[in-house]
């Protein structure tokens, strides 16, 4: 069984800030089919020598308001300030004049969905933002509820 690393990733792939990334973070809301037929056309456009966003998506709008707070926002926008990495969860509580527990609990968090990593650093754990951009892609439709399904 593969070992793995806090932010999710199996320790064979190694230290996050040694392998290449997009510029732009694509967060979206929509069906599994269509998560899939979206994977199918990066991967043909990857093999075309066309870089891609990183992609997360979320199957409805209310999952992704639950994740994407205010406060986790601007936890993002500060890490994308400091190049996409804080010294410490310590020092970026501190830069976000936030206690370090609910700062620590959004960052693991953040990364259990994918949008930031978690770098071991010794004793220290720090959080690490590749992205220069995160853009958000929902589509709202007209039906009964904005917490169903993203449209088909």
């Amino acid at each position: 069984m593969t070992e793995s690393t806090d932010d999710g990733w199996p320790d064979k792939y190694g230290d996050p800030r040694d392998r290449p990334h997009p510029d732009v973070l694509r967060l979206t809301v929509e069906t599994f089919e269509e998560m899939r037929e979206d994977t199918l056309d990066a991967v043909e456009a990857i093999s075309e020598g066309e870089e891609q966003p990183a992609v997360v998506s979320f199957r409805t709008v209310g999952e992704l308001r639950k994740i994407l707070t205010e406060r986790r926002i601007e936890l993002l926008r500060v890490l994308m300030a400091t190049e996409g990495a804080a010294e410490s969860i310590s020092a970026l509580a501190e830069e976000l004049d936030r206690d370090y527990r609910t700062v620590h609990d959004d960052v693991s968090l953040l990364a259990e969905y994918g949008l930031l990593f978690i770098v071991e650093d010794g004793q220290s754990k720090r959080p690490y933002l590749p992205y220069e951009r995160i853009h958000l892609d929902v589509e709202l439709v007209g039906g009964p509820s904005s917490e169903e399904h993203a449209p088909a």
